[in-house]
């Protein structure tokens, strides 16, 4: 049957059939191939950038914790924060006095707003230094931002030694 065809027109033949098979296994099998390593680059390069975010998150909720022991716990309401100031120092401190506390001062900004509670109270040296210690340790609604010793004369007689503090806590508006 392919007597008839000289040798060179066999080999134009058989290069015509290596193309068209060729085209056919491409499109049949090579594209898909293609198509899926492409795939794979891309959403390997997404799953790294979503590891690499996954990372930062844990970093992230390890400062918003640090930033929260440094300037009190965030989501509370101020009233809550007044009253554990109040129940913490009678708690910790029964035998100091709670000469002066101010009403809550909250000052609104574009981002944040800042709530300052004032404490003053009264005692002997010893026990104003071990409740501000214990506050500034163990008290985590708040932070004391200013600490103020003063002497208060009753009659020209008696002194009463003071201790004015001033708590803040920092809430995002976002």
């Amino acid at each position: 049957m392919f007597e008839k065809y000289s040798y060179k027109q066999k080999i134009h033949a058989l290069i015509v059939l290596f193309f068209m098979l060729s085209i056919v296994a491409y499109k049949r099998s090579f594209h898909n191939l293609f198509e899926v390593i492409t795939t794979y680059k891309t959403t390997s390069k997404k799953a790294d950038d979503i590891n690499t975010k996954t990372k930062n998150i844990d970093s992230l909720i390890k400062d918003v914790a640090y930033l929260d022991k440094i300037i009190g716990k965030e989501g509370i309401t101020k009233e809550i924060v007044q009253l554990g100031i109040v129940s913490f120092a009678s708690k910790n401190a029964p035998e100091v006095s709670i000469s002066d506390l101010q009403p809550i001062h909250d000052y609104p900004e574009d981002d944040y707003h800042i709530i300052t509670n004032q404490l003053d109270i009264t005692g002997n040296a010893d026990q104003l230094l071990k409740l501000a210690y214990d506050f500034e340790k163990k008290f985590n609604l708040s932070r004391i931002v200013s600490m103020n010793f003063y002497i208060t004369k009753k009659n020209n007689k008696s002194e009463v030694l003071h201790l004015k503090m001033i708590f803040q806590n920092y809430e995002n508006n976002k």
